[in-house]
């Protein structure tokens, strides 16, 4: 084991328990739960981290403690169905040597009750919006109601020891039914559950002493809390969350503190919950740091801590006991092992673009950009080559890269052409924004893994027809991306015309005191950004122009507020509902969509087109026709322009297909 981050894989005590790491994978919403029950695809997902090194595992983000108030996507906890697959889960989890809580939750009105009638539940008769939407005024839950929900908790904690789990992690962060109870915006009950701040507290303290009640002196009890609420809208500061950190501490039935930040209140501060690489790494830190001063047990922090150089840090500073590392597991589950065993280059790293772990916003299961095993657990188990061949892949983008790199992995005689002189392909069109340089990190990696496992990386060299004839490879695999293109309405246009990868890269300069309009096709990110390169070139006014009903739709709920924040910041106009049509008279021609009447932009401007991109696809046309009974795959963007996680996934499927 390396001495390189000593106190990260030193053992910590928890309760009569004890941790053999401070690494924790925090509950997180994977919705991979089958109508509330666990399913063996999840139970791998969880053992598979323990595999991996973690020392505690909190499974089950927002896992329902109460039938009222159940999400088909996420695990019932009341539902004794479960305890087969919950006892499974427990046994393979200590098997590999960590320990494993479960999160326990009633999520009040920011829930879509499971049953097809049932009310939403909160304190008072406030609507229950949040970020989730409106969904309607919620009932008022009775005392007697309130007991029943309390009995609830304590069942589930039940349900879990007998089931082999080490504890239990209640939590009110994002909202939740107890950091209702705690608002007194949110909480204007008159019985003894609202009030002063002793009436407040009173729910949750009711269920932490319910649920000690239930199990035995050392079944651990975590308590999940936010620190910073990114809101005032629930009249709760810092200095409120700090004494009722104290309250709860107070009782003596707490083993661990987890402490992060963000709320459900709207959804800005619903995306600080699961930070962005908009925010600073380590966003919580010294959040943690003030409550770990002040609390008599061990503190846990969450929040934009990606690497084992990070982690170590934040213990040495003081700032934490345990360091949530949830997101850096997703992307590398191996994280603990490979960094104990000094092989810290071979950590796939976490961008933290949660293009593909907060997708579950939407409503999809969980998966992430640079490790498709998430989503495709059989990516997670390649075996060797019946039979080494020789292949070429052309294309050195993420989607080629990660091809090359599983195919040599499987025992391949791989050749990568690019015609670039560097690896990555769009990924360096992507970087260029302003702040967004660690995008490279995964091609680095992959860069380093293909050196590392002697590919032949031939750079500068356009992979004709003609030369993969001369190479002779038994399968050639076709990664030649796309290009970034104008659309066919911008012909004839007497007005300049670009690119947003032209603005991003700078290959295009947008002068001081032009007018510029961003028509963007993609309804994702890149047109924002293209937007705000031109404000901050200097341009005279910036227009964001769409045939959507807002800006980027396409871009996940959580890395929205960020973008909105900036284009509101930066004066760009905003112009939903409108759709370019084809140019006449060399005029720039648009359409609003409800009235259905086209108008004239007359004055002049610069048009930048967003997200239109054509696959470069000739490659495979012309290799049929010359490499006769050669295997050839088309993946990522020459097969169809997309997002980064599918590029990823096509390479690493067609690497293990070979």
């Amino acid at each position: 084991m390396t001495t390189a981050f000593p106190l990260l894989f030193s053992p910590l005590k928890l309760g009569d328990r004890s941790v053999r790491n401070r690494i924790v994978s925090t509950a997180h919403g994977e919705h991979l739960a089958e109508g509330g029950l666990l399913t063996d695809r999840l139970v791998d997902y969880h053992a598979r981290r323990a595999a991996g090194g973690a020392g505690l595992l909190i499974v089950f983000g927002s896992a329902s403690v109460f039938r009222g108030a159940a999400n088909a996507h996420l695990i019932s906890l009341w539902d004794a169905r479960n305890e087969a697959k919950l006892a499974a889960l427990a046994a393979r989890v200590h098997d590999a040597g960590a320990l494993i809580l479960a999160q326990a939750s009633h999520r009040g009105p920011r829930e879509s009750p499971q049953g097809l009638d049932d009310p939403l539940q909160a304190p008072s008769p406030l609507p229950g919006g949040f970020a989730d939407g409106y969904r309607g005024t919620p009932h008022v839950l009775t005392i007697a109601e309130i007991e029943e929900i309390v009995e609830a908790y304590a069942d589930a904690a039940a349900r879990l020891e007998r089931c082999g789990f080490d504890g239990i992690e209640l939590t009110a962060l994002g909202t939740h039914l107890i950091e209702q109870f705690w608002s007194p915006v949110l909480n204007r009950r008159t019985d003894r559950y609202g009030g002063d701040f002793a009436a407040r507290m009173r729910f949750s303290l009711d269920v932490l002493a319910a649920v000690k009640a239930r199990v035995a002196p050392g079944f651990l009890v975590s308590f999940r809390i936010s620190g910073e609420l990114a809101t005032d809208m629930l009249g709760l500061g810092f200095d409120d969350l700090l004494a009722i950190a104290q309250r709860l501490d107070a009782e003596n039935r707490i083993d661990l503190f987890n402490v992060s930040g963000g709320s459900g209140a709207h959804t800005a501060a619903h995306a600080a919950a699961v930070p962005t690489d908009t925010f600073a790494l380590g966003t919580y830190n010294r959040i943690a740091r003030e409550m770990r001063r002040r609390l008599s047990v061990p503190v846990l922090v969450a929040g934009r801590i990606l690497t084992p150089a990070q982690a170590e840090a934040a213990l040495k500073d003081g700032d934490c006991d345990l360091v949530a590392m949830t997101r850096a597991l997703i992307a590398d589950p191996d994280l603990p092992l490979l960094t104990g065993r000094g092989e810290l280059d071979r950590v796939r790293p976490c961008i933290a673009i949660n293009e593909g772990c907060r997708r579950v916003t939407l409503g999809l299961s969980l998966a992430c950009s640079v490790n498709p095993a998430v989503a495709n657990p059989a990516l997670d188990e390649l075996t060797p080559a019946a039979r080494p061949r020789r292949i070429a892949v052309v294309g050195g983008g993420p989607a080629g890269m990660e091809a090359a790199r599983v195919a040599r992995q499987r025992g391949h005689d791989v050749v990568l052409f690019e015609r670039a002189a560097a690896l990555g392909g769009q990924m360096h069109a992507y970087a260029a924004i302003p702040g967004r340089p660690h995008l490279l990190g995964h091609v680095r990696w992959l860069e380093r893994e293909l050196r590392r496992l002697g590919v032949d990386i031939r750079l500068a060299t356009e992979a004709t027809a003609a030369l993969l004839e001369q190479h002779q490879p038994e399968a050639v695999v076709v990664a030649t991306g796309a290009l970034t293109a104008l659309p066919p309405e911008t012909d004839g246009l007497a007005l300049e015309v670009v690119t947003d990868e032209a603005v991003i890269t700078g290959a295009y300069r947008v002068a001081p005191g032009a007018r510029i309009a961003v028509y963007d096709v993609e309804g994702r990110v890149r047109a924002a950004h293209a937007a705000l390169l031109a404000v901050q070139h200097g341009a005279a006014g910036v227009d964001l122009i769409f045939p959507y009903e807002m800006a980027c739709p396409n871009l996940e709920p959580p890395n929205r507020p960020a973008v909105y924040r900036a284009l509101a910041e930066a004066g760009v106009t905003i112009r939903p509902h409108q759709t370019l049509l084809p140019q006449q008279g060399g005029a720039l021609r648009l359409r609003d969509s409800w009235s259905e009447r086209d108008y004239l932009v007359n004055e002049p401007v610069v048009l930048v087109v967003a997200g239109y991109r054509r696959a470069r696809d000739e490659l495979r046309e012309q290799l049929g026709a010359r490499l006769d009974g050669v295997e050839i795959l088309s993946i990522g963007d020459c097969l169809a322009p997309r997002l980064l996680r599918n590029a990823v996934a096509d390479g690493v499927r067609a690497g293990a297909a070979l």
